[in-house]
């Protein structure tokens, strides 16, 4: 039995199947909403949902993303729905493939090609990014897993379906320089405090975007980025990034106009895209290339690894599952060593790791158990090295 209904602007249809309730989202548009319902009856009646694999694909993608939006972050539900978005054109227009079980391997592959020769929305003449690729394969990968896992196809067609190898890239992070001229080139206080703290705590746009005062502990001087009821971090994880003095000053100077701590004029909520928007043109007008609003987060990453060579630390101050996620600072822990070596005694120096040191000019001399002891010692010496 399935059941059609409205809520707030959006269709949904209910069904079960299997033993299990389903519930889909039909869009808004009640004509269309209408035919989908009509079609999924007849499909039920004929029960070709399960066994035969011939699910509309539009109705098995609505009900992943209600999964997604329940499980995952804000970004994540909308990576996931412009990547199934895209599969979804491609297998009408050049697959003819209507429903999920008529998607096989082959297709995801020609699908992968299709995409890396599909022009980018960041610049013309510019094709897709294989990075770009290859979080959309995941998507994919996830949508079809989870297909499985209802009973909607008894194998995945991307199960062996490869994500694209990449050139390992080092972080784009801002100098020194950079860094200065951005935040004094900035017209507007409100942005140059958000850039700041950005710059000197790591989080992520969409963090600060959700950060309230609430979650900020003068006392101990921290910052608490955890999971609400309205939002939820990425890796859904609470963590706490310590207050830098210029982040704690920054902080207990704000004038607090609403609940959050960075806010439009009239106490809103910030909007990421205006930021992201408005930070490209300061960019492209500085000429600093090759940049984003999440460079910063890079940017604190790559001073704090260039600066300590600790990244254990890192890891846990960006809020990374894996360390070898991290790892894409690692090389910049170099410069953490050479200051190491640097800190080894001058020339002139009178004990080394807390072993008197014979100055050349003496006779030939070496340390035994401590004390100098010349070649015509009655033991042969042993090296100490």
């Amino acid at each position: 039995m399935a059941r059609l209904f409205k809520k707030g602007r959006v269709w949904y249809v209910t069904y079960y199947q299997a033993g299990e309730r389903h519930r889909n989202s039909l869009g808004k548009d009640k004509k269309l909403a209408l035919s989908k319902f009509k079609e999924l009856v007849y499909r039920l009646s004929r029960n070709e949902l399960i066994v035969s694999g011939k699910i509309p694909f539009d109705l098995c993608k609505s009900e992943f993303l209600d999964y997604a939006r329940a499980r995952h972050s804000e970004k994540t539900h909308h990576n996931y729905s412009i990547a199934l978005g895209h599969l979804e054109r491609y297998l009408e227009e050049n697959e003819r493939a209507p429903n999920l079980g008529s998607v096989d391997m082959a297709m995801l592959d020609r699908f992968v090609s299709f995409r890396l020769e599909s022009p980018s929305p960041r610049g013309e003449g510019k094709k897709v990014e294989r990075s770009t690729v290859n979080t959309e394969l995941k998507a994919i990968k996830r949508f079809f897993n989870r297909a499985v896992e209802l009973g909607y196809l008894r194998e995945s067609p991307a199960r062996k379906v490869r994500l694209l190898s990449l050139a390992r890239k080092n972080p784009r992070f801002f100098g020194e320089g950079e860094a200065s001229l951005i935040l004094e080139d900035c017209e507007d206080a409100w942005a140059r405090e958000l850039y700041l703290f950005l710059l000197y705590t790591g989080l992520r746009i969409g963090e600060a975007q959700n950060l309230e005062w609430d979650d900020l502990d003068f006392e101990a001087k921290r910052i608490l980025v955890r999971p609400k009821d309205f939002w939820q971090p990425k890796g859904r994880e609470e963590r706490a990034i310590p207050m830098h003095e210029v982040v704690f000053r920054l902080l207990m100077n704000k004038e607090r106009k609403s609940r959050w701590v960075f806010t439009k004029q009239d106490g809103g909520k910030i909007n990421v895209h205006s930021i992201e928007t408005k930070f490209r043109r300061q960019l492209e007008r500085l000429g600093i290339a090759n940049a984003n609003l999440h460079t910063w987060r890079h940017t604190f990453a790559s001073y704090l690894m260039m600066r300590t060579g600790n990244i254990r630390a890192v890891q846990m101050l960006l809020g990374h599952k894996s360390i070898r996620t991290t790892e894409i600072y690692s090389h910049l822990s170099e410069r953490h060593l050479h200051g190491i070596v640097g800190q080894l005694p001058g020339p002139k120096m009178g004990t080394l790791l807390g072993t008197p040191v014979v100055l050349p000019g003496r006779s030939m001399a070496q340390v035994v158990d401590k004390k100098v002891v010349g070649d015509t010692g009655f033991e042969p010496v042993t090296s100490t090295v």
